[in-house]
């Protein structure tokens, strides 16, 4: 049964635009028919509430079990992050935060992020990641807030599929290289080895660097490996970031016919 929203649940709700308020509340947005959808349908995340401009673009969600709220149109544009607002936002509750020590025992990729800053990237990412099966993603320092609502819009669904780790790569990478993980950082220097002539590990933490810079260079040590991925740079300077990982995720899973 839809309610009308209170105008203090549409100012508590608009806070969740801002990522201190995400964070203190641990709740996120999610916006548009088909993100909504997909996350009602994969129950990965718990959704609180549904919220609607009174249109009817919310009927093919299933909302049975979920409490629905209908706003002004003035009242969801305030808490649309988008320019033109298909009608439908999720209230989703943050997963619980997954110690590293959980996730060191494990086999297969993880994904390691330094400094992606573009919304659309890391949502690309964290969607490709979990279609290849990693294992987890690291978030370090001056990574885009992996619930920002652009990024959980671009992830398609897929937040929630993985678990993510926030924290400074270097006392990371340590702490897992100590648990015998590999890391390899994509790096397009002629130094370093092509992706086609390494041989997947058993544990191994593909790093991509941030949009403009690639990865820190405090990050390059003498048992760390650096990969590029082969390609025609006199016709492009770059892969996009976003690319590059899923170029790199489908070999390093094992599972490049999925790509």
């Amino acid at each position: 049964m839809i309610k009308p929203a209170s105008n203090n649940q549409v100012k508590e709700w608009r806070k969740l635009l801002m990522g201190k308020y995400r964070k203190r509340y641990g709740l996120f947005l999610a916006e548009g028919v088909r993100c909504v959808e997909q996350i009602v349908e994969n129950e990965l995340v718990q959704v609180t509430a549904i919220l609607t401009d009174g249109s009817d673009t919310y009927h093919q969600i299933e909302t049975a079990t979920i409490p629905l709220f209908e706003l002004s149109v003035q009242d969801f544009a305030s808490i649309s992050d988008t320019e033109t607002p298909q009608g439908v936002i999720a209230v989703c509750q943050m997963p619980d935060e997954v110690p590293p020590e959980t996730v060191i025992k494990r086999s297969g990729v993880i994904v390691a992020l330094d400094a992606i800053q573009d919304p659309g990237n890391m949502g690309t990412i964290i969607r490709t990641a979990a279609w290849f099966g990693a294992v987890a993603i690291f978030a370090g320092s001056g990574c885009v807030d992996p619930f920002h609502p652009k990024v959980v819009r671009s992830t398609a669904g897929a937040t929630g599929a993985l678990p993510i780790i926030k924290g400074d790569l270097v006392e990371l990478f340590s702490q897992f290289e100590a648990g015998n993980w590999q890391v390899c950082l994509l790096d397009g220097s002629e130094e370093a080895r092509d992706l086609q002539t390494i041989k997947p590990g058993e544990r191994t933490i593909l790093t991509v660097g941030n949009e403009a810079n690639g990865i820190s260079r405090k990050l390059f040590v003498a048992n760390r490996m650096s990969v590029r991925i082969g390609g025609d740079s006199t016709a492009v300077e770059s892969l996009n970031a976003a690319v590059a990982c899923g170029i790199a995720l489908g070999h390093f899973s094992g599972k490049p016919d999925r790509f």
